[in-house]
């Protein structure tokens, strides 16, 4: 007679399931190690763009003392100075420093995962619970991607709508 107080067995992979299982973890491991690294640094670079352009004196004197051209330089004055954060160079600061935290979150979610995936070769008796983390990490990632996708799905169509209405009304 049992008691209902024992849990039923999990399913356990077999040797050559977790030796694949055990190859992709350390795979997306690395990839997500990079994906975050890159992600990192480019969050880096927009933030660093953005404090730069909040200083365009700075940076026009650096522009001058490399000799650039007069009139690169008044289209640089421009682009740094014009409508303070919907300046041209302020948004795209900004947009790199959002790309690279999505990158930033793709790769951590990519990492989680690789763990959920490398605890399934490590441990016993909880190989469908190991499983569901990683699954779990792994749809944040995808719905990021997938949610980034509409996006710029809706974008495109409106830019497109844009330049069809300037092209054939606007003269």
């Amino acid at each position: 007679m049992s008691t209902g107080n024992a849990m039923p067995a999990e399913y356990e992979f077999t040797p050559p399931q977790n030796q694949l299982i055990g190859d992709l973890a350390r795979k997306m491991a690395l990839v997500g190690f990079v994906i975050m690294l890159f992600g990192g640094l480019q969050m880096f670079n927009g933030i660093m763009s953005l404090v730069a352009f909040r200083n365009p004196d700075r940076v026009i004197a650096v522009a001058k003392e490399h000799g650039m051209p007069e009139v690169n330089l008044k289209q640089l004055e421009q682009a740094l100075t014009a409508q303070g954060w919907l300046s041209p160079a302020a948004i795209s600061a900004l947009a790199f420093g959002l790309s690279g935290l999505f990158m930033f979150l793709v790769g951590l979610w990519t990492q989680q995962a690789a763990g959920s995936f490398a605890a399934i070769v490590q441990t016993r008796g909880q190989d469908i619970s190991r499983l569901m983390d990683a699954l779990g990490a792994m749809h944040k990632k995808y719905h990021l991607m997938y949610t980034l996708i509409w996006i710029a799905v809706i974008c495109s169509l409106i830019s497109l709508a844009f330049s069809l209405y300037h092209a054939w009304f606007a003269r």
